[in-house]
């Protein structure tokens, strides 16, 4: 039941110190907790080609978004079409599939990822940075270079599936949410666990 999972989630994430480091027992029950949910949410085929700590950052956007609009079937085919286009492009980097003008906007893609993804650890960590409009520019800029490197690979309806879950996670009172310099809230402990992970992803190479 993924309520029942979500509840298991948010009583294994919580912040232990000001900083927002995780215990490190505490933080396992929580990888474990996120998995078992992912794998009940979406196609297992589709999780076998993600690695721990993205699956780890989707489910928690996806409990984001969820918890946002209130709307679970909605959201998890959001999180469903952004699963498929990271897969996509695994698949069609792995083949050698992009041209040279697409190797260029996939390099400015990965950049303009790191940009954005950095950016919100910022705002999270730094009380009061918070900017909507810097924000909002980060993340038009990573839909509109996923368009444009999809665009040869895809079928148009599938192009306009971008456009979905670039509507959903750029809406302006979700990304407000994320950044609650006054309490602790379940989307802000949600974004505890992606800034966590994408630390990881960067130590690691892996963006």
């Amino acid at each position: 039941d993924l309520r029942m999972g979500r509840r298991e989630f948010m009583e294994a994430v919580v912040s232990t110190q000001s900083t927002g480091v995780l215990d490190k027992q505490k933080h396992s029950l929580t990888i474990r907790v996120q998995k078992k949910i992912f794998s009940k949410t979406f196609n297992k085929t589709l999780i076998c080609m993600i690695d721990e700590d993205t699956g780890v950052i989707l489910n928690a956007l996806y409990q984001i978004v969820k918890e946002h609009s209130g709307h679970s079937d909605k959201t998890k085919k959001t999180i469903k079409y952004l699963i498929k286009f990271l897969v996509k492009i695994g698949v069609l980097f792995k083949n050698n599939a992009f041209n040279d003008a697409e190797m260029m906007l996939f390099t400015k893609l990965k950049n303009k990822y790191k940009t954005t993804v950095l950016t919100v650890i910022s705002f999270h960590e730094v009380q009061y940075t918070y900017d909507q409009k810097l924000l909002s520019k980060y993340i038009s800029s990573v839909f509109d270079l996923l368009r444009q490197l999809l665009r040869r690979h895809m079928s148009p309806k599938n192009v306009e599936r971008i456009e979905l879950v670039q509507t959903a996670l750029s809406d302006s009172s979700l990304l407000d949410s994320l950044f609650d310099y006054e309490q602790d809230t379940p989307i802000t402990q949600h974004v505890l666990v992606i800034c966590d992970r994408v630390r990881s992803l960067i130590d690691n190479d892996k963006i």
